[in-house]
């Protein structure tokens, strides 16, 4: 009898799952977010991952995807303060179908490519592809991910991996990576110079940068691990 209440609930979740992923198997375009004047975008998000990708220089909104099997969606609002268009993304709690782990979902935003930002996470991981101006991310749990940067970055996590590349037309600027629980990486390329400081205080430090690209007056390189090991890559291409 009990193996035939687990089969019967096991084809109601598999029924169940077949229905949302025929509900939500594309992305769902939430929303579309004008600039009007705002020249600084701020992101606070909590309980799912979040990428955000860059669009034409010349474009004036902010896009925001979302993909989600969960019954119940993430919570999400907009506002404008000041010079900030600010967004908030936050998980609405777990699914209720069985077998399912609790809101699989992901936020996707797509900014103008020169928009300076601002991220603040709670939980997950947080991922951004090729940001055209400062960026920040302070997360509490989950891994950071900046690809093809090419101004300053400072970011910081108190539990995850943190990785950053800087794309070949990198701006000097300032640079910060930060994690009290996980490893750092940091790209760069080949005519990288900085004045770079290391820190792992309870794991190993290298980078193979010449005296003269590691030790410049500018911009200020600082990587720092709590537990975990820090490490710079030089790209040749």
């Amino acid at each position: 009898m009990a193996r035939q209440h687990f089969r019967r609930a096991l084809l109601a979740s598999l029924a169940a799952l077949a229905l949302l992923g025929a509900v939500a198997a594309d992305p769902v375009e939430l929303r579309t977010l004008p600039l009007r004047g705002a020249s600084r975008l701020r992101i606070e998000v909590s309980g799912l991952p979040l990428l955000v990708t860059s669009q034409g220089a010349s474009s004036g909104s902010v896009h925001v995807r979302l993909n989600y099997i969960s019954v119940r969606p993430p919570r999400i609002e907009s506002y404008r303060h000041g010079s900030w268009l600010e967004l908030s993304a936050i998980a609405a709690g777990n699914s209720v179908i069985p077998f399912v782990s609790a809101n699989p979902t992901h936020l996707d935003v797509s900014v103008p490519a020169a928009l300076p930002m601002q991220i603040h996470g709670f939980t997950g991981a947080i991922s951004v592809a090729d940001p055209g101006a400062n960026l920040s991310v302070d997360n509490g749990t989950g891994e950071i991910d900046v690809t093809g940067a090419r101004a300053g970055v400072d970011l910081a996590t108190e539990r995850g991996n943190v990785r950053a590349t800087l794309a070949t037309g990198w701006r000097a600027s300032t640079v910060r990576l930060e994690t009290g629980n996980g490893n750092v990486v940091l790209h760069v390329p080949a005519n990288f110079r900085g004045h770079v400081v290391l820190g792992a205080a309870a794991g190993s430090a290298s980078d193979p940068l010449a005296a003269n690209a590691r030790d410049a007056k500018a911009p200020f390189v600082w990587l720092y691990s709590g537990k975990g090991n820090v490490r710079i890559v030089l790209d040749h291409s």
